[in-house]
């Protein structure tokens, strides 16, 4: 039967199956909680792989400076003619000379390599220390705006409702044309914040997924609330500095440093022993075979390897005031972040005790009041404006708490003392 006449009613569903075959289906979307974001970071990131690359050729360096004998033995021929009355004959010879270091150079440069491999591994504990804080910030900021998103979508819907309530009073006399054209003000400035919050959402997603190493096309969605549990930080300062000098990998980091230039400045020192070269050789002369032992030194007559003494000694130098100053700088860090979570905290305090309860309600009751005719339009947009202001100050609120001891984590070394009694790992 010809196609043009099959029913009219196949139309559809042929168009449907040429659509579906024709448009890819969109990616399945992603949900994480913050454990498996935390999760995901860890082991996708590209600066924690390059890090774990940098440990595996530190490894292979620590290897290398732990081989008993270092320097390859030295394997030499010779081989001419031997002229004597005329005759002519073949000699040769076969010496065989392996350097062997006796004066500590193969302990202090196991020392060094062994320090620079730990400073490797505190950088790639550093690494994931700080990525775990900023996706635990990043993750917030998605939770935030996405709360952020709902509640400018409830403000334009009760702006909504209030112009078509000012529509109703203006039709019965009751209510001025200023006051519709206001509502309508009002609904237009709502509807550009629900749009302002959703692109503050894609980018806050954006950048969520760019600490994962997702797809930037992959759809995701953070699952989790941002409301306080009851095993917070709770310590003081003091206690924070002490587990952040015991905890902190870049502290030490620098010590490894300082420990890997204190052992290649001894390994300098060392390098003016002479290294003996031993060995054996073999020469055949007319008839004679002569095998002898040989030793071999070098005289440190003229080069004491000066440069480099007196540059791993400004490197000893330049890796002590780095850890003081890191040290320093660690202590500032803490107290900084420290009262960053504490005002954040008494913010966040602020809004308990049903003060959104109460704004809530107030916002409910002003609409219902203004349709009654008890409150004029102004009175019901600031009630409302300030009921939607204290649930906006109340999720931003949130996202700085949260920020705020995602910093302190940070700062401290990736754990913090709680009422509980227990640090959150990354």
């Amino acid at each position: 039967m010809p196609l043009s006449d099959r029913s009219p009613s196949l139309w559809p569903a042929l168009m449907g199956l040429v659509l579906l075959v024709a448009v890819p289906a969109r990616g399945q979307e992603r949900t994480v909680t913050l454990d498996e974001a935390v999760r995901l970071a860890l082991e996708n990131h590209p600066e924690v792989r390059s890090a774990q690359a940098e440990v595996a050729a530190a490894d292979a360096r620590l290897s290398e400076a732990s081989l008993l004998l270092r320097n390859n033995p030295e394997l030499e021929a010779a081989l001419g003619p031997r002229q004597r009355g005329g005759t002519s004959t073949l000699e040769y010879g076969v010496s065989l000379t392996q350097p062997v270091e006796i004066g500590g150079q193969r302990g202090a440069r196991r020392d060094e390599a062994q320090a620079l491999r730990s400073a490797t591994e505190a950088r790639l504990e550093l690494r994931r220390v700080q990525l775990a804080a900023e996706v635990r910030e990043a993750f917030g900021r998605g939770l935030a705006t996405a709360e952020q998103v709902k509640l400018a979508a409830e403000a334009a819907e009760l702006a909504g409702q209030a112009l078509q309530a000012a529509e109703e009073r203006y039709r019965t006399g009751d209510a001025s044309l200023i006051e519709v054209n206001t509502a309508r003000v009002e609904l237009g400035r709502a509807r550009r914040e629900r749009l302002a919050a959703q692109n503050r959402h894609g980018v806050a997603t954006g950048a969520l997924k760019l600490l994962l190493a997702l797809e930037a096309g992959e759809p995701l969605t953070v699952q989790g609330t941002l409301e306080p549990t009851e095993a917070r930080p709770t310590a003081e300062v003091q206690t924070w500095l002490s587990r952040a000098r015991s905890n902190r990998a870049d502290l030490l980091v620098a010590r490894e440093e300082l420990r890997a230039a204190e052992a290649a400045q001894r390994l300098a020192g060392r390098e003016v022993i002479p290294t003996p070269r031993l060995g054996a050789s073999y020469n055949r002369e007319e008839d004679a075979h002569i095998v002898q032992g040989t030793l071999g030194l070098s005289l440190p007559l003229f080069n004491r390897n000066q440069a480099e003494r007196g540059a791993t000694r400004a490197r000893v130098t330049q890796a002590q005031l780095a850890l003081e100053a890191l040290e320093r700088r660690v202590t500032q860090e803490v107290q900084l972040a420290a009262a960053r979570y504490r005002v954040a905290r008494e913010a966040w305090e602020a809004f308990t005790g049903g003060v959104l309860q109460a704004a809530r309600e107030n916002a409910e009751l002003a609409t219902e009041g203004y349709r009654a005719g008890q409150l004029d339009f102004l009175q019901l947009l600031l009630i409302r404006r300030e009921a939607l202001e204290a649930r906006r100050g109340y999720i931003e609120a949130l996202e700085e708490l949260n920020a705020a001891e995602a910093e302190l984590e940070r700062v401290v070394g990736g754990g913090l003392p709680t009422s509980a009694g227990k640090g959150v790992e990354p």
